[in-house]
């Protein structure tokens, strides 16, 4: 058996790819390449029109890609969703396009969200969540017979990133967002993100599982970073307080002991 290894930082496209096996490692480990379609076999003769086919077939595949391209760009600016429903939310049993509220899910939601505003930090909400032994999101798809894809996930640690992604989701007030991020070509399937100025938001298109009123208070709040106390205690004007001299922030700080 023979293994190709193609390096991240140069990828190779597939007309190079099968150029290299057969011009190149086939010959060199005298392995006889047979492709009945192509009508190509080394141990007969080489075949002048293969470099060409590549071509065709690379072509190929770069059209396809701009016609699903075109076809998701035309589906998400008419206001239809282009992903699986978040955590917290389920497909409709009647309307597979339609979000229904999931109960058990939404309510650990509405929890992430109070406990940010009351002044916890990701890293907190996820420590807290961990100690409850509420299952992550991934834990809990698989309880309802559904696979999320994240098959590397922890099942029971909630993640400080897990919490940020889902604070920073305006889908949770009802509204659907297309266009967060995009692949950067049909060779290279790495996924980056759109601008924000880039999204298309269309409102009130299924249930709210917070207000607009707490999801804004927490973007407010998560601008400005917190830092904990000694003492466990949140402090509600952490990070949002500024000396009136200097300009810094300014901290909850106290004494052990009174002198």
């Amino acid at each position: 058996m023979i293994h190709l290894y193609v390096s991240s930082a140069a990828r190779l496209s597939y007309r190079q790819v099968q150029a290299t096996i057969t011009e190149i490692i086939v010959p060199d480990h005298d392995v006889r390449y047979i492709a009945i379609n192509d009508n190509v076999d080394t141990f007969k003769s080489e075949n002048e029109l293969l470099a060409f086919k590549n071509i065709f077939n690379d072509w190929y595949a770069r059209d396809t890609s701009k016609k699903r391209k075109a076809v998701f760009k035309a589906k998400g600016q008419s206001g239809k969703r282009l992903s699986d429903p978040l955590y917290g939310y389920k497909h409709s049993e009647t309307d597979k396009d339609l979000w229904v509220i999931d109960d058990e899910a939404a309510e650990v939601v509405r929890k992430i969200f109070h406990l940010c505003i009351d002044g916890y930090g990701p890293a907190q909400i996820a420590r807290i969540l961990t100690e409850q032994g509420i299952p992550t999101p991934t834990a809990y798809a698989l309880s309802q017979g559904r696979d999320n894809g994240h098959k590397n996930a922890k099942l029971h640690r909630w993640g400080s990133e897990t919490i940020a992604h889902i604070l920073e989701k305006a889908e949770y007030c009802g509204h659907t967002v297309n266009y967060r991020t995009h692949v950067k070509s049909y060779k290279n399937k790495k996924r980056v993100d759109d601008l924000k100025e880039d999204r298309l938001i269309f409102e009130n298109t299924h249930g709210p599982i917070i207000t607009q009123q707490e999801f804004d208070l927490v973007q407010e709040l998560r601008k400005n970073k917190r830092r904990p106390t000694k003492h466990e205690e949140v402090d509600s004007f952490s990070g949002i307080c500024y000396c009136a001299d200097c300009g810094r922030k300014m901290y909850l700080c106290r004494a052990d002991r009174l002198p």
